[in-house]
């Protein structure tokens, strides 16, 4: 979420001391926004900085922190991350009266995880829960409902708040757990019930043609976010001929219908795993479909990244088995494709 800065003049931390430097900031802050947004990488940890030291607004740290994370100084970043939580509180958050975990010992303490930001970010983070496991935390999780039968696979799932001896928002645990590129651990950590698999295989065609199931846009759009979303059209265009092609997404029904993809309703993200372990191939842009794929070991499963793309892909230390393939060009999502089909 990079903001211009002129969205944030009447922010709280703006006080009247820093008066005279809102100009200055609001230069600096605004150019970085756009270096960032063009991949000057460099040029944009500069004026950050210097919007930092002129403000220190919890945006300006936020977006520095994406910068960093970005050129793959992980540390850093994670930790001016966790500025994201001072802009806005997450919904899930809000109204828990648990102490805030900080990284202290949680052997034979219970800790609780809440959702904070996207479906495909939660199920990003639930890898790490083996890890705080064997450090002898009693791990409960509180997410939404559709990711409850996901998420119970590797730790007791609530949907409201109970007694803990700490909670943490489950991004924050990138921070607090020191990842580096290096350090994130790999391989499948969730599978696929196998009675859904059994279900819609009796739904599906069986008339011998591969699968392709494609996921071509977000649930939700976020101002400042990163330009995720294809023409379905064009992404159907550079898919094999003759398969038979299927929605992994559960919005644009009426979208896929025009352009001969199937559409189902998912009961939840578990039932779209399992819909998704029947496919021959999986082709998606940044979004929970690519997370499921990752996250329960699809052997082959496509990433369509723009220009300006998240940092999770670059050299895509999270799921090292799926292929990227990025635009050459803001909004040139033939260069993506063309790629995609020389595979």
């Amino acid at each position: 979420m990079v903001r211009r800065g002129e969205d944030l003049v009447g922010h709280r931390e703006v006080t009247d001391k820093y008066a005279l430097s809102i100009d200055s900031y609001l230069e600096r802050y605004n150019r970085a926004v756009w270096e960032f947004r063009e991949n000057l990488l460099d040029e944009a940890l500069e004026d950050f900085d210097a919007a930092v030291r002129m403000v220190p607004t919890a945006a300006a740290r936020f977006n520095r922190g994406l910068v960093l994370l970005t050129m793959g100084r992980w540390r850093e970043g994670f930790e001016s991350y966790e500025a994201r939580l001072e802009l806005m509180t997450p919904p899930m958050c809000r109204g828990v009266k648990v102490k805030r975990w900080h990284g202290e010992e949680v052997s034979g303490k219970k800790l609780l995880l809440v959702h904070d930001a996207g479906f495909g970010d939660t199920i990003q983070m639930l890898r790490y829960v083996p890890e705080l496991l064997e450090r002898g935390a009693d791990v409960h999780l509180m997410v939404p409902p559709e990711l409850v039968k996901l998420a119970s696979q590797v730790a007791p799932v609530t949907e409201r708040v109970v007694e803990a001896d700490f909670f943490c928002p489950m991004l924050s645990l990138l921070h607090l757990l020191d990842q580096t590129p290096e350090s994130v651990p790999h391989g499948p950590y969730l599978h696929v019930d196998r009675s859904l698999v059994e279900k819609w295989q009796r739904k599906l065609s069986d008339d011998g043609k591969l699968r392709v199931g494609v996921a071509w846009s977000v649930g939700r759009n976020v101002d400042g976010d990163y330009p995720r979303a294809i023409p379905l059209g064009q992404m159907v265009a550079a898919l094999p001929e003759d398969a038979n092609y299927y929605s992994c997404q559960s919005q644009g029904g009426e979208e896929a219908a025009r352009h001969g993809v199937a559409s189902y309703t998912f009961e939840d993200l578990a039932d779209c795993a399992a819909f998704m372990k029947c496919m021959d191939e999986i082709v998606t842009v940044d979004t929970a479909a690519a997370h499921v794929a990752g996250a329960t070991g699809h052997p082959r499963v496509t990433v369509l990244l723009s220009h300006w793309a998240s940092w999770r892909w670059l050299d895509n230390p999270f799921y090292p088995d799926v292929n990227l393939c990025q635009q050459k060009f803001p909004g040139d999502w033939e260069s993506a494709l063309a790629e995609y089909r020389s595979v």
